[in-house]
This record gives structure tokens, sequence and C-alpha cells, in this order.
């Protein structure tokens, strides 16, 4: 099965539709208003020595001897790699390695850039921001926190969004037993939902309240991060 993933990066202060800057600088190879040029010669040169031992069919094409390869596409705005029967780590190392020129990865797709998060506090959930934006910057490590709402509860259903960026929700829903905190995190069509629960018996003392739903917020982003990072090619940096 092949599948592609391209980066880029904005210059200070550009806001750029992903689809968009995919289509025309990834897919069309025309220049982009709003992209900086990358050390392309450079990041050539790091996959050449990281693939030495791979087969180099041409000059953008490499083939693993026991199957599956990748080939570049490149400009001096964007790195764009097709692969094709890689295991999931291997083209994961692409987001670790260009993560560090500042470029986070867009996989079309799931239809998302990975470069920021914006967070939705719903009803009491907004109680414990402090708490979630706190968390949000271990659990998701590389993902600048943008926008954060307070909403009230929606009514009804909702439908599942599909946003160009990570996004997070975070639900408390107090029942006569039992009080859930859910985490429920968007990327493009991929997405999860992760609950935890205690006593409502224990949710009185507001103080302790506070404590008790900032502990179980923690819990579930943790979780729903972990699923992301299973699910989709975001990545912090490259390994040693």
């Amino acid at each position: 099965m092949g599948m592609d993933l391209s980066y880029w990066k904005y210059k200070e202060g550009t806001d750029l539709s992903p689809r968009e800057v995919y289509q025309t600088a990834c897919c069309d190879g025309l220049p982009a208003e709003g992209l900086e040029e990358l050390p392309i010669e450079a990041i050539l040169a790091e996959i050449e020595t990281a693939y030495a031992k791979w087969e180099r069919m041409d000059q953008a094409t490499w083939e693993k001897e026991t199957g599956g390869g990748f080939q570049l596409f490149t400009t001096p705005q964007i790195f764009r790699v097709d692969c094709y029967g890689l295991p999931r780590e291997e083209v994961a190392r692409f987001s670790e390695r260009m993560k560090r020129y500042g470029c986070p990865v867009y996989d079309p797709q799931q239809g998302c850039r990975f470069d920021r998060l914006t967070v939705t506090l719903y009803g009491e959930a907004a109680d414990i921001r402090d708490a979630v934006e706190e968390q949000a910057g271990i659990a998701f490590p590389g993902l600048p926190l943008g926008e954060v709402r307070c909403e009230p509860v929606p009514e009804g259903a909702v439908s599942l969004p599909k946003p160009e960026h990570p996004a997070l929700e975070l639900f408390v829903h107090r029942g006569k037993t039992m009080t859930k905190v859910t985490a429920n995190l968007f990327f493009g069509s991929g997405w999860t939902s992760r609950p935890t629960q205690c006593k409502t018996a224990l949710l009185t003392n507001p103080e302790e309240t506070k404590a008790r739903l900032s502990k179980l917020a923690k819990t579930a982003l943790g979780r729903a991060a972990e699923d992301m990072r299973q699910r989709s090619f975001y990545r912090q940096e490259e390994r040693g």
C-alpha cells in the first residue's frame, strides 16, 4: 500500500490551508507564497547517509532489500516522500527527521497537518483549564497550543469534525454514581475518544473536586495522545 507525506515551513505570521498548500506546492510543484525555503541539499545529504545501505534505484528512489521503498519529490520549499511497502515506524522516521528542520508533517490521507493543537472545554471542564493546558504541553510535545475555547455542553447529536490541525475536546459528565472526564481528539479523518471516571460521591469539596477532575483529565489526555501517535505520523523529533 502506498502513501505520501509532505513537509514545509510557513513564514512567520502565515497561516494557509494545508490542503491548498499540499495541492499547489507538493503536487503541482509550484511556488507558494508564505512558505520558507528549506535547506534541501542538507536534507538530501542526510537522507543519503541514513539510507546508504538501501539500494539506490535512481536519484530520488530507494528500495529496501527486504521489500518496500520510497521516492522523494522536492522543490526549494517542500519535501515530499512517497512510501510503499514500509512499516509505519519506518515511515514515521521522516517526520522525526523533518521536525528538526521546523517542518511538521502533513498527511494528505488523513487531511491533517500536525503543527498545533486547539482545545475546546465543554461545561465543567472549563474549571480545570489550567491543568488541561499544562498537560497538553506534556502529552503533545512539539504541538504548540493554539486557541482554547470554553463552551456550554452541546445539546443533541454532534457531527464528527475533520479538522486540518489536531483538535481536542474535553467533557465532564456527572452521573448519580459515576463522573466521567472524556477527551475526544480529532486529527483530520482520524479520531479517538478516551474516558476516565471516578465516583461522584467524591466530588463534594470544591478544591478536592478540581484536583480529582484535573487528574482524570491528565490521564485521558495522555491516552488520547498515545492513540494519535499510534494512528498517525505525528512525531516530535528524531530518535538517536
